[in-house]
């Protein structure tokens, strides 16, 4: 029988013959919690899961305590105390105090006979369901094509022409408005190497696919960051080598990997910092592709993970749409670009608590044989 915190059991009555729904509840893979005044009196096992606290560290816990300060969930626990009816909100990507995420529908509703007594039901989502619901990882490059195409006709053509403009000032202008004109023809170059890195959406890559060992693209990608940009950095290679070839382009791969990695050494920390690239078979993972609803198999999985602070639970979910970076000067190009290409192959990438750092974890098909 369920017990609440202080101790007594909570008796539901069963029909003769039927099991004790108080069972049921218990054994229920859904994390379960009864809050009263916004305090836990009874959580389930699979609560106490999903919190990695033990029952007797639970009761008596707010959700304040359980929960960042600006979870979703502590504004619809307010919302049914306020309304007092019950509240559902789906796909809610929960930010754990202890560091983690998941996506969960949550349903609140309160309990009649108990006054200021609500309960919560949490309902994770299967790895499925989130990749159904990032719809940044299916269709960033497609949804900024056109935008990509516009300002290559409407931004460069201009910008030359301003450049030009001002470069034929210099002559008659002193030393100092001079220096005014060097920083306009300066800015006019920086706008166009971003409508440049841009052009990469304007269309449907071209793939030249053909078989291709996965390892032997991380091995080159691997070779220039250790000679280049990750040179202070370890590198640990995790593979199985078991893996069957992937259907790609290697070139695009390598531009895939190379940014991945590039995000992976600017995130990790100077003295002890590490990356790990790690390679497996996954059987089984399946998804949608084309309106016939076609499922594509995707059973190589490819990690790059770093040992840093790991990405902003507020920055998670906009991670792979364009002009959005984690990094001051950063562009919000290159995880965009990650998207679209890796999309094109019909494979899939996405992020996660590396525990600590940061790992995005690219499916991608293997070759037909």
């Amino acid at each position: 029988m369920p017990v609440l915190a202080n101790g007594a059991v909570a008796r539901i009555t069963a029909p003769t013959g039927d099991v004790d729904p108080a069972v049921i509840i218990e054994n229920l893979p859904s994390p379960i919690l009864l809050l009263d005044a916004r305090a836990v009196v009874y959580a389930n096992p699979a609560a106490e899961q999903l919190f990695s606290l033990g029952r007797p560290v639970l009761f008596g816990k707010t959700l304040d305590e359980l929960l960042p300060a600006h979870s979703t969930l502590l504004a619809l626990a307010e919302q049914v105390s306020i309304e007092t009816g019950s509240v559902s909100e789906y796909g809610i990507e929960l930010a754990l105090k202890r560091g983690t995420t998941c996506i969960v529908d949550a349903h609140l509703t309160p309990v009649p006979e108990a006054e200021d007594q609500v309960l919560l039901v949490l309902q994770p989502c299967s790895l499925a369901e989130r990749f159904d619901r990032r719809p940044a990882n299916q269709h960033t490059g497609r949804s900024i094509a056109g935008l990509a195409e516009t300002l290559a006709h409407e931004v460069k053509n201009p910008l030359s022409g301003i450049r030009g403009a001002a470069q034929l000032l210099l002559p008659a202008l002193n030393e100092e408005d001079q220096s005014l004109v060097q920083l306009i023809c300066d800015e006019t170059d920086r706008i166009c190497a971003l409508v440049d890195r841009m052009d990469a959406f304007s269309a449907p890559g071209r793939i030249e696919r053909r078989p291709v060992n996965i390892h032997s693209v991380l091995e080159h990608v691997r070779r220039l960051a250790q000679n280049g940009f990750a040179r202070h950095l370890r590198i640990i290679e995790r593979y199985d080598p078991s893996l069957p070839d992937v259907d790609c382009d290697r070139d695009q791969l390598i531009q895939v990997f190379l940014n991945l990695v590039k995000n992976a050494a600017e995130a990790a920390p100077e003295e002890g910092g590490q990356i790990t690239l790690r390679t497996q078979f996954q059987h089984g993972f399946r998804m949608s592709i084309g309106a016939a609803g076609d499922r594509l198999e995707l059973p190589i999985a490819v990690e790059v993970q770093d040992n840093g602070p790991g990405v902003p639970p507020d920055m998670v979910e906009h991670l792979f749409q364009p002009f959005v970076s984690t990094k001051p000067k950063g562009s919000g190009l290159g995880l965009s670009l990650v998207a679209k290409i890796i999309s094109e192959h019909g494979g899939l990438v996405s992020y996660g608590d590396g525990q600590p750092g940061a790992v995005f974890k690219v499916r991608l098909p293997a070759a037909r044989t």
